[in-house]
């Protein structure tokens, strides 16, 4: 019986470190967004690369796109001159994304000259992206223009990556617009070419640094899906109840 106990209270354990959260938005940095800055919940700080010409800060994403503030803030993202800018980040202890985590967050984008997204990253290997460029949407590599996805200046990119194992996720964008339907787009079943322990932001070969020709997001999270805490709960009433016994 006893050893019953241990196995439930290992499993338990094993997937409370395995049901890791994070979260973080735009309004934790009222002290500003720089290089190597850390607010919210379950990520390591921020890494940039940037130069003089690069803007990075907290701004309000209407003033050149659509609406993902939390208040009036959201981060902003602009390169002036043809330059690029990276943002980067890793979760919290050195995990990567597993079974049953679910990662999203919100973008937003206006002109779609130049490059302007993210990527999912195995280490310094870029496995998933979402890319505005060459008047045009690509989804992991998939050309939204042919689905039927115009132009719009004030859209709302919400993205969601669902993970089934470390190497197997469902990646689904839905786009909200005040002169488009809502929109949305799924890929099951993505094979990944490692785990994924970071993500960047980019920006690079704009015409210029004007707000419509930013890249801003917001809203970042990590939720496990319900059946992990399931699992975890479940555990713990069982070992209860047999203490009791």
């Amino acid at each position: 019986m006893n050893r019953l106990i241990l196995i439930l209270l290992i499993l338990s354990s094993a997937s409370m470190s395995f049901a890791f959260n994070a979260s973080d938005n735009a309004s934790n940095y009222g002290s500003g967004w720089t290089d190597l800055s850390n607010s919210g919940t379950g990520f390591n700080p921020w890494g940039f690369t940037a130069d003089v010409d690069d803007t990075v800060e907290i701004a309000n994403s209407i003033v050149g796109a659509g609406d993902i503030n939390t208040g009036i803030n959201s981060f902003r993202m602009a390169s002036d001159n043809g330059g690029s800018i990276d943002v980067f980040r890793t979760f919290g202890g050195g995990a990567s994304l597993s079974a049953g985590h679910v990662f999203s967050f919100d973008l937003s984008v206006n002109y779609r000259n130049g490059n302007k997204g993210f990527d999912l990253r195995s280490a310094d290997t870029g496995v998933f992206n979402f890319n505005v460029g060459n008047d045009n949407y690509f989804f992991g590599g998939i050309d939204l223009g042919a689905e039927g996805w115009a132009y719009v200046d004030d859209g709302v990119y919400s993205l969601e990556f669902g993970f089934v194992t470390e190497t197997i996720m469902t990646a689904k964008i839905t786009r909200t617009s005040g002169s488009d339907t809502t929109r949305s787009f799924e890929i099951p079943n993505v094979a990944l070419s490692g785990p994924i322990d970071n993500f960047k932001f980019y920006v690079s070969a704009t015409d210029n640094g004007e707000p419509e020709n930013n890249l801003y997001f917001n809203n970042l999270e990590v939720i496990p899906e319900s059946s992990a805490y399931g699992l975890i709960l479940g555990a713990l009433a069982l070992a209860a109840l047999i203490r009791r016994r």
